[in-house]
């Protein structure tokens, strides 16, 4: 076997160091790329329409006579301070570490190499890329705080707030412009910068549970029938599972090296640096406080909510095998 190493490592170094009589690059080109990505974490916030558990007429059949009532709860707050006919608001912000996956491509572009060296387009080439992605973040987070209802729900008896995202997917489609450093060596350098669209998908779920122990519910503390609120609402859950998708305008930043094997073909390292506008979707709830997601038994209000990020990046290398007709 030793006896082949030695002329296998004599020819590679020959091809790597040989004078750059051979430039790929003129004219039209294909290319493709194999790599992998490593996202950012990302900040989220969560929505809802929903409104205090007393104003649920599945938890509370006597919700009607919530604003109507002038007594006080244990903290001296009006029971018309629940609001069960005003508008309906309620956030919550989370946060998520980064998440890593592949990265897969395609593109067609033209180069201008073979214009006149002096010439203004000279060095540069154009091209359209698609590439896809797929990021694994496969993280649950706990829920930490929160506006209007949540805040409170929070603090008092709900014993899980999370939220899930298992992956963030992404068909992308962006227009690159390319500068490339042209020498005499069968290496070329090479920086671009690309804006386009991607079709994304984010994998999401949500899960919030009451503590099954009827005695530590504190919601409708000092109702006429805050025994039959508690007892309803114990052990309760409100869930969601579902896909969420949103077209996300990027731009990226690219570099990287071609080695020219032939006067057609080269093989290279890409680099990138992509990043998105925010992400956000609505979301269905399947469960609300395990009934339908409403908050009348007739329908009348019904409750959704929605995920929002903020800015979404990603850093990607792959290797990148062109051919030039």
């Amino acid at each position: 076997m030793k006896k082949y190493i030695s002329p296998f490592l004599a020819f590679v170094i020959a091809i790597v160091m040989a004078p750059g009589s051979v430039q790929a690059g003129l004219g039209f080109y294909v290319s493709g790329d194999l790599g992998l990505n490593a996202a950012s974490g990302i900040d989220t916030t969560g929505r809802s329409n929903d409104r205090s558990s007393v104003c649920d007429e599945y938890i509370n059949p006597r919700y009607d006579e919530v604003e109507s009532s002038d007594q006080s709860d244990s903290s001296g707050k009006k029971y018309s301070e629940y609001n069960c006919t005003g508008p309906r608001a309620t956030t919550w912000p989370n946060e998520f570490d980064g998440g890593t996956g592949v990265l897969a491509g395609a593109a067609v572009g033209y180069s201008f190499a073979g214009q006149n060296p002096n010439g203004p387009l000279s060095g540069f080439r154009v091209e359209m890329e698609y590439f896809y992605r797929q990021s694994n973040y496969d993280q649950t987070s706990s829920i930490g705080g929160g506006s209007g209802q949540v805040r409170g729900k929070l603090e008092q008896e709900i014993v899980i707030g999370i939220e899930r995202i298992g992956s963030i997917t992404s068909h992308n489609l962006f227009a690159n412009l390319f500068y490339d450093f042209i020498n005499t060596s069968r290496f070329t350098p090479y920086v671009g910068v690309g804006a386009g669209f991607g079709f994304t998908d984010l994998g999401y779920g949500t899960v919030w549970a009451r503590n099954p122990d009827a005695s530590k519910i504190k919601t409708g503390a000092n109702l006429p029938n805050e025994q039959q609120i508690r007892e309803n609402l114990a052990g309760t859950s409100s869930v969601a599972q579902l896909t969420l998708s949103d077209t996300l305008f990027g731009f990226q930043a690219l570099f990287g090296v071609d080695y020219a094997l032939t006067e057609a073909m080269s093989l290279g390292v890409k680099g990138r640096w992509v990043k998105y506008a925010s992400f956000q979707d609505d979301v269905n709830v399947y469960m609300l406080r395990s009934h339908v997601p409403n908050l009348r038994k007739d329908g009348s209000e019904p409750v959704s909510g929605g995920f929002k990020t903020d800015d979404i990046e990603f850093f990607g290398v792959s290797v990148n095998l062109k051919y030039h007709f």
